[in-house]
């Protein structure tokens, strides 16, 4: 029966495209090649957990204009907020007013969103990405942190704290 909703789903968006694909698609594309987007894509939000395996737990919390980071480093507690902000995209960002805790989201790429500082000219910024993996027989939620150019994954972030420490830092995800 899943199958079957799954494949009519698939074909009436397929003939929706099909038959208003043209405006539907100029559109979204000139929507989107005026301005970055004004908030973080709802797969993404919630509360995420690292663990450091040396019993300290980092939290990133998203909300749809917010990202809150708590980290343990090198024997100290560091903590930064940063809000989401829209920008034109052909704005010079060496040529606007600083802007210390602001973000931008420039760019969605298979499945990956790319924030950077509201002043960051240079550099990649941080990808984020919903994943799943399997635990106990259940699909969890993953969120990927990666940055670099190859978009290089470096952190995975878990929906508790208990699976957090089950999966420690490993990276990988199938």
């Amino acid at each position: 029966m899943r199958k079957l909703m799954k494949l009519v789903s698939v074909l009436l968006v397929t003939v929706a495209i099909g038959v208003v694909g043209g405006t539907l698609t100029t559109t979204t594309a000139q929507a989107k090649a005026k301005r970055t987007d004004r908030t973080l894509p709802k797969a993404i939000r919630g509360t995420w957990w690292h663990y450091n395996g040396h019993g300290r737990y980092d939290k990133l919390a998203i909300t749809a204009k917010k990202i809150k980071s708590r980290s343990y480093v090198d024997g100290t507690w560091h903590s930064y907020t940063t809000m989401v902000h829209s920008r034109k995209l052909s704005t010079d960002s060496d040529k606007i007013k600083l802007h210390q805790h602001w973000i931008v989201i420039l760019e969605h790429y298979r499945g990956w969103t790319n924030v950077r500082g509201w002043n960051q000219s240079a550099g990649d910024g941080t990808y984020y990405k919903l994943s799943h993996r399997q635990y106990h027989g259940k699909r969890i939620r993953v969120l990927k942190l990666a940055g670099d150019a190859g978009i290089d994954t470096y952190s995975h972030q878990y929906a508790t704290k208990k699976l957090a420490k089950h999966f420690k830092s490993s990276h990988e995800m199938v």
